[in-house]
This record gives C-alpha cells, structure tokens and sequence, in this order.
C-alpha cells in the first residue's frame, strides 16, 4: 500500500511541475525597446513563440554575431528587467542578458523565430536603433 502510495505521489509531481514552469506572457508583458521609447508586444502567437524561445521548446541555433555598428533593440520585461537584445537588420539574433542562463551561454548570439523576429521589425518601424559598438 505504501509503494503504491509513494508512487501516486511522484506521478502527480511530474504532472504539476512542467504546467508550473510554463512561462506565459501576457500582452505588454515584453516589449521592444531604443533609447528613449518602448513599444509593447501584444501579439499572443509572438508572445506564446518568444516564451518557448527564452525558457522552453524552440530549438536554439547559434549565429554569429552582428557587425560592428549592426541595429539592435533591447527586449524589456515590465518591470525594466532588459532580458536581452536583437540585432541585425531583420532583428533575427538575440543576446541574453541573464533571462534563463540555464539555456543561453553569456556572449553567445541565437537565431530568434522568424515569426518573433517578423514582429519585432514591425513593431520597430518607428524606433530609431541603438547600434553596437
């Protein structure tokens, strides 16, 4: 009886934590960011994308880093934290700043989804690029 109790016990934990780590972000939550303005990403399809790239599913693929002087934009969560930022012109290379390091190594570029990165170039049409140095 108390195998059988231990084991219930077990399975039930390996049921609640994957839905407890979930990341979800709500409209707002990350938003693109120059110098000066920020505009909010509300899109749930990027949002539920850009979650699975930070902390789950989405498949990383180093890139080489941007040129001296390429366009970037920092993404910032709500509360200031800047969890990283895209660079290039098609905004398609992300660099952490500390969000997740358990599945980003710190100075290391990654390939952002096309789908986010789509987004974040509309969302930063009139965004003036901070560049890198």
């Amino acid at each position: 009886m108390r195998v059988v109790l231990v084991g219930l016990i077990a399975a039930a934990a390996l049921l609640v934590v994957p839905a407890a780590s979930a990341k979800v972000f709500e409209p707002g939550d990350v938003r693109v960011c120059n110098a000066k303005r920020c505009i909010p990403i509300n899109n749930r399809v990027v949002l539920q994308k850009l979650a699975s790239f930070y902390y789950g599913s989405y498949a990383l693929t180093k890139v080489r880093a941007p040129t001296h002087g390429a366009p970037y934009f920092e993404l910032q969560f709500r509360n200031g934290y800047v969890s990283g930022i895209v660079s290039t012109r098609r905004l398609d290379h992300f660099q952490s700043y500390g969000v997740n390091v358990g599945r980003f190594v710190k100075d290391k570029w990654y390939g952002v989804p096309p789908r986010v990165s789509a987004e974040l170039r509309r969302l930063s049409v009139g965004l003036r690029p901070l560049r890198l140095h």
